[in-house]
């Protein structure tokens, strides 16, 4: 095994503790014996450094799904940003249906709606889902960078798109998780954009081929690594594409069925420190 590629939330982190010791250790036993890691996230950039700079973790990581390959400062090196002539048709779909979202973007994040509204509703989510407190969100909060406190309004859609920033991807989320299905059944008429739930309540939309194996097979190529040299761990159909193309996959107990179902080994839950066991798998068996 050369490169090790992990989702972050339910696969390495829960959201109550973060990292526990027993992952911590095991990232420290990849690097030890001359194997790479590196994160798979549906977050940008800031959210993922967040997490890793409080355990002293410096990665290469893929974020937005698979909209960007970034170094551990932040460089990208490869890209795959949503398509601006569809934008109006995705948040549109949103507004009509009054579910808040966020617009993902390399200079930022927006949206239409007030971000007061936004950040409340964001956080309102966050407690009743992960157990989060309103403090966390606070200036002195663990949750102080997340793009809910860090959102701007714009109003103009046209003025918007010609700004100089591209467009990572649009996260709707609703507290009723009702909200979301029928903004899906209008997103399958939208061409070039591909969209996922990462909890029911929740729908991401990003380029079509923004998905995390997509890219992960152009890193692949890029540093001349083959497949079976790679594992990669995930909970969620944001990591399906991971768990189409590589064959040495590793799903939490926890996982969604789907991404159990093509795991090549299932492991302990997350909060059971399941990434600790895959890696111990990986090491001992020398796969």
């Amino acid at each position: 095994m050369k490169l090790v590629v992990s989702d972050m939330d339910g696969t390495l982190i829960n959201h109550q503790s973060g990292i526990s010791p027993a992952n911590l250790k095991a990232i420290q036993q990849l690097q030890e014996n001359g194997i790479e890691f590196a994160i798979a996230s549906g977050r940008d950039f800031y959210g993922v450094r967040s997490i890793l700079d409080q355990y002293d973790i410096r990665c290469h990581a893929i974020l937005g799904n698979g909209a960007q390959y970034c170094d551990e400062d932040g460089q990208v090196i490869m890209s795959c940003y949503l398509n601006k002539s569809v934008f109006a048709d995705i948040i549109q779909i949103f507004e009509n249906a009054h579910v808040p979202y966020m617009v993902f973007t390399t200079k930022g994040f927006y949206t239409r709606y007030q971000p007061s509204y936004v950040q409340e509703q964001f956080i309102e989510r966050g407690i009743k889902r992960f157990g989060n407190r309103k403090e966390d969100f606070d200036k002195n909060g663990s949750f102080v960078n997340c793009p809910c406190n860090l959102l701007e309004q714009f109003s103009d859609i046209q003025e918007f798109l010609q700004r100089d920033l591209d467009i990572i991807k649009v996260e709707a989320f609703s507290l009723n998780a009702s909200d979301i299905t029928p903004t899906k059944e209008l997103l399958a008429r939208i061409p070039t954009i591909s969209y996922l739930s990462s909890f029911e309540d929740n729908v991401e939309v990003t380029n079509e081929n923004a998905q995390k194996g997509l890219i992960l097979q152009q890193v692949a190529q890029l540093k001349k690594i083959d497949k079976k040299d790679i594992a990669v761990l995930g909970d969620g159909m944001n990591d399906f594409t991971l768990f189409q193309l590589f064959p040495y996959s590793f799903a939490p107990k926890n996982a969604d069925d789907t991404i159990k179902s093509l795991a090549y080994r299932v492991v302990d839950e997350c909060e059971n420190d399941g990434f600790a066991k895959a890696i111990d798998i990986i090491l001992k068996e020398k796969i």
